[in-house]
Parts: structure tokens; sequence; C-alpha cells
């Protein structure tokens, strides 16, 4: 499984998802978004981001992707406690993580799934 973790995702998030045995690419700062769902596709990865536009872009308009993982603000207090309950969703979501948009915090998943 891969991952394509946006620039605006805490390097401790992707550092948690890199130590659990993932492929990750990390997104050069100032890439525009929808370079990073066409690259993300290129290699069949999943975005990881904070970035609320991902949302309007797969959602709303209906563009493809490989799956996107949308994490809502979480204090910086609680960035390991969130690393937690992200590499536990990846873990229980592995089959249909390519084919969903997951909306994350640390008392919330959504997952709707993709066309």
């Amino acid at each position: 499984m891969k991952f394509w973790i946006d620039e605006n995702i805490p390097r401790q998030l992707g550092k948690a998802i890199r130590q659990a045995g993932y492929e990750t690419h990390i997104t050069p700062r100032g890439i525009d978004d929808l370079i990073i769902l066409k690259r993300a596709i290129e290699v069949n990865a999943v975005i990881v981001t904070r970035d609320k536009d991902f949302e309007q872009y797969v959602l709303r308009e209906g563009r493809s992707c490989s799956g996107i993982i949308w994490l809502l603000p979480t204090p910086k207090s609680e960035r390991e406690e969130l690393a937690k309950v992200l590499l536990q969703v990846i873990e229980d979501n592995k089959l249909i993580l390519n084919t969903s948009f997951i909306t994350l915090s640390l008392d919330t998943v959504g997952i709707k799934r993709l066309k």
C-alpha cells in the first residue's frame, strides 16, 4: 500500500505511516492539488491531507483519485494519538482505501465510497 503525504501533514504522522511499513511519497512544497491528484493516481497512492480542497475536487466535482484520507484539525498535543487512530483506520480499511474518501479525527471516522 502506498500513501501520498501532502505538505500540510505533520512530519510525525507521515513518519508513523512509513514506520508501519508503508511506502510514502512526500509532496514538495507548493505543488498544486490537481497535480498531486494526478501523481498519486500514477503511483496508485492514497492521499493523506488536511486540505479541504480535496473534498471539493473528489466528492463534488467527481475527479478521479486513488483514495483520500482527510485529517480534520487536531491539537498538536494530540498528534501521537491521531497517529495511532490513523494507523488503525488504515489497517481496518486496507481493502477499500483506494476507493474511499475517509474523513478522520480523534473521534470521527467517516467513509464515503467513491465511484
